[in-house]
């Protein structure tokens, strides 16, 4: 059983940005079974939950993560997104590890974004335009300083504290950072927008 702050102490961006392009270069081989997420709707009570199996073909283990979706849980002091990830032996079905997923969701997504860019934007980008300012820009941005040498932030949230919050949390990553009133501003003349 790993717990969040287990979790932290294993993994960082350039070990998740490694896993996730040898990830994707598997499933682009037709390596990988995934299916489309399984949703569970919960309307009356303002969320959802999904499932997400999948598996690459001759790893030494089978995953799943259930991961919720609450927008109004920062009124609980929890996060609007968890997760746990149940990783088994596929060739026996035993499970190996129960693991909180909401870090590794995000440092996932991170390193997913810092992929495409590495593939798709110009090497010399050096400005992001960052339209949201939640747990996930955060790893975005972190992401994207593995492959860029990234100078210049700018950043548009839906609320502005949010934003200055984001600002004060990442002061020490030694980037300009601008906060933006309106997205367009944000993205205009940006190398790379998230």
């Amino acid at each position: 059983i790993l717990t969040n702050s287990e979790a932290r102490r294993l993994l960082d961006m350039k070990a998740a940005i490694k896993a996730v392009e040898e990830a994707f270069r598997f499933y682009g081989k037709g390596l990988v079974q995934m299916p489309p997420k399984i949703y569970l709707h919960l309307e009356k009570l303002n969320g959802d939950f999904r499932a997400m199996p999948a598996y690459i073909e001759g790893m030494e283990a089978c995953g799943l993560k259930w991961v919720n979706v609450h927008p109004k849980n920062r009124r609980f002091g929890l996060p609007c997104v968890m997760a746990i990830f149940i990783l088994s032996d596929p060739r026996n079905g035993f499970p190996l590890c129960i693991m909180d997923g909401t870090f590794i969701t995000n440092m996932r997504t991170g390193a997913a974004g810092g992929v495409a860019a590495k593939y798709l934007a110009r090497q010399d980008s050096s400005v992001v335009g960052l339209v949201g300012c939640g747990a996930q820009a955060r790893t975005q941005l972190s992401g994207l300083k593995e492959s860029f040498r990234i100078n210049t932030v700018r950043v548009w949230g839906t609320n502005k504290e949010y934003a200055k919050k984001f600002l004060k949390d990442t002061k020490g990553l030694g980037l300009k950072m601008e906060i933006k009133e309106k997205i367009s501003d944000c993205v205009r003349g940006a190398d790379i927008v998230v």
